[in-house]
């Protein structure tokens, strides 16, 4: 293993982590099962931190002068490392909706089975998707692919402001973003909640920018080892405590926590075998953030017509080894491939970069590297 990849693998195994406690609390969720990892949706806002650094180490480079990208380009590039799974997901997804409406004999009208579809392809919200459906869901054929578009939506805005000076940009969102998500509280998936996703994704991503653009200037103790061995504890406790933390508790896990564990992941060292697995859960992470939610649907849904009852501890482990096998079989077979083909198209240094994890830096080197994973 390489020297870069061995250095910042921790932050993989930080994604991994995060998505993983994402799924078991919708297992919990949609199996009734309480107590189950029921801050884990606290790991979105995670996600759009590491997505704040992660992009600001990758395209701070082309953000203005010779070589920089246009609006387009950036477009493009964010597209082509996004939309496989999520074509994907919403296939299996509508699937699993039409040929239960068929076995059930539910009359879901083909037309809003075509606007979720349409809608889901192109990454945008269905706010009146009908309950046979999956509403009130705003992506009624993936749930969790709310916070994709808030992900597109807030790194388009970003790239808009490309020529502002980014500090003062990002301390300018995080001084707006924060206090009113604090009052509007976490939410983006269903209607009620939706606009408040704004405010969630801006706080949470230009903190990950800040933390780029400052790093030269942060004390040496915040990128300790120590700090980051301290905040992944804080985040599995957390994340994994039974019972809902007030939104006080919520609010400094988004401001403190979770930028010092992204910050102090960029330095810590991790042992041969500990990298690999941690690289290994940040290749997995994306896929299996994106295709739990179909993937359950149809394992459900089989399970309950072959055996007509709800077990949980038998569903639970299923669908976590079935969500495991096709991530890795749409990593490795659809995703990688149809990334490495559009960006061989594309041309470029990106064409020849290997794929599938994420570069990040030394904290407050102010190096670029190649994007790898650049969500």
């Amino acid at each position: 293993m390489d020297g870069p990849r061995h250095h910042y693998a921790a932050l993989d195994g930080v994604r991994g982590f995060a998505a993983l406690s994402v799924m078991v609390y919708h297992l919990g969720h949609w199996l009734d099962v309480p107590g189950l990892a029921v801050n884990s949706g606290l790991a979105v806002d995670l996600f759009f931190c590491l997505s704040g650094y992660v992009l600001s180490l990758s395209y701070g480079g082309r953000m203005v002068g010779a070589g920089s990208l246009s609006m387009g380009q950036f477009f493009r590039r964010r597209l082509v490392r996004l939309m496989p799974v999520i074509v994907v997901a919403t296939l299996i997804g509508a699937a699993y909706v039409i040929s239960r409406g068929r076995l059930n004999g539910t009359d879901i009208p083909h037309a809003a089975i075509f606007m979720a579809v349409v809608l889901a392809l192109l990454n945008l919200p269905y706010p009146w998707a009908p309950h046979a459906l999956g509403g009130p869901q705003v992506f009624p054929l993936n749930g969790p692919q709310y916070s994709l578009f808030l992900e597109l939506f807030i790194n388009l805005y970003w790239w808009s402001l490309r020529r502002v000076d980014q500090r003062y940009l990002a301390i300018g969102m995080i001084a707006s973003c924060v206090p009113l998500l604090y009052v509007t509280g976490l939410g983006g998936d269903v209607p009620a909640t939706f606009w408040s996703g704004l405010p969630r994704v801006g706080a949470s991503f230009f903190i990950g920018v800040a933390l780029y653009r400052l790093a030269p200037s942060c004390p040496a103790f915040m990128v300790h080892s120590a700090v980051f061995v301290t905040c992944m504890g804080i985040m599995a406790i957390l994340f994994l405590w039974p019972v809902e933390v007030p939104r006080g508790v919520e609010m400094i896990w988004i401001t403190v926590f979770s930028p010092l564990l992204v910050l102090s992941g960029a330095r810590v060292r991790l042992s041969p075998g500990l990298a690999r697995l941690s690289l290994w859960g940040g290749e997995i992470s994306y896929p299996l953030y994106a295709l739990h939610y179909p993937v359950f649907c149809w394992v459900n849904g089989l399970f309950q017509a072959a055996t007509h009852h709800r077990m949980p501890m038998v569903e639970m482990p299923l669908v976590g080894i079935t969500v495991l096998g096709v991530s890795l079989a749409v990593l490795k077979g659809i995703d990688e491939p149809v990334r490495a083909r559009l960006s061989r198209r594309r041309g470029g240094a990106e064409a020849t970069a290997p794929r599938g994890r994420a570069a990040y830096p030394v904290a407050g080197a102010g190096v670029t590297a190649p994007a790898r994973n650049e969500r």
